[in-house]
C-alpha cells in the first residue's frame, strides 16, 4: 500500500464488520495494533482515528518514532503500510467514554479476539489504562509491557490516553508510547510481514 493513499482501507476477508462510523485499519502480520474505548463524535463524524482537535495521539506516534513523520487522522487508513493498526473496543461514537457501560465494554472483547486471531499483531497497544481493565476485567495494571497477555502470543503494552483531557503531560505519555517503539523494535517504513 502506498503511504500516500487516501483510498478507504480494504476489508480484510475473515473479520468482523464494525458497527460504528470508523473502520478497522488492520492487516495481517501488524507490529501493533492500537485498541481504544471508542470513537469520539469528531472522530465518528470524520471518519478517522484519534481525530479530536486535543488528541495527541498523531504527535506521541511521530515523536516516538512510531511513524516516520507526523500523520493526519486522515492518513489513518495508511498505518497498516508501517505495520501499524488501530481498532476500538466498542464501535458507537460517543463525547466521553465514561457514557459506555461496563458490559458494553466487555461486549467488545470477544470482537477485538476474533480481529487478533485474523491479523496476529506482535503487540496490542491499549490507549489508556481504562481501556486494558475494561478487556481484562482486572481492578488495576501498571503503565507498560503487562506480564500476562490477554491473548497468547501477543505482548499487551498499556500506554495512557492520547486524549488532551488526560492528564499526564506530554513528555510522560511520549515515554510509554517509546516503549511500544522498544517492544516491537522495527525499522519504521520497512514492508509488513518482516518478522515472522
Amino acid at each position: 500500500m502506498d503511504l500516500f493513499d487516501d483510498g478507504p482501507a480494504m476489508p480484510a476477508e475473515g473479520l468482523p464488520e464494525p458497527a460504528g462510523p470508523l473502520p478497522d485499519i488492520v492487516a495481517p502480520g501488524l507490529d501493533c495494533l492500537f485498541v481504544g474505548f471508542n470513537p469520539g463524535l469528531r472522530s465518528g463524524a470524520l471518519g478517522h482515528h484519534y481525530a479530536g482537535r486535543g488528541n495527541q495521539f498523531w504527535r506521541l506516534l511521530a515523536a516516538a518514532g512510531l511513524t516516520p513523520r507526523l500523520y493526519r487522522p486522515e492518513e489513518d487508513v495508511t498505518l497498516p503500510a508501517i505495520g501499524l493498526g488501530s481498532t476500538n473496543l466498542v464501535a458507537r461514537a460517543t463525547a466521553s467514554a465514561a457514557e459506555l457501560s461496563r458490559a458494553e465494554l466487555r461486549g467488545g472483547v470477544p470482537r477485538l479476539a476474533r480481529i487478533v486471531a485474523h491479523v496476529r499483531p506482535r503487540v496490542l497497544a491499549y490507549t489508556g489504562k481504562g481501556v486494558y481493565l475494561a478487556a481484562t476485567g482486572l481492578p488495576d495494571a501498571p503503565w507498560g509491557v503487562q506480564e500476562r497477555p490477554l491473548f497468547d502470543g501477543v505482548a499487551d503494552v498499556v500506554v495512557p490516553s492520547p486524549s488532551g483531557l488526560a492528564r499526564l503531560p506530554f513528555e510522560e505519555k511520549l515515554r510509554w508510547y517509546r516503549e511500544v517503539r522498544a517492544e516491537i523494535g522495527t525499522e519504521i517504513g520497512a514492508p509488513t510481514g518482516r518478522r515472522r
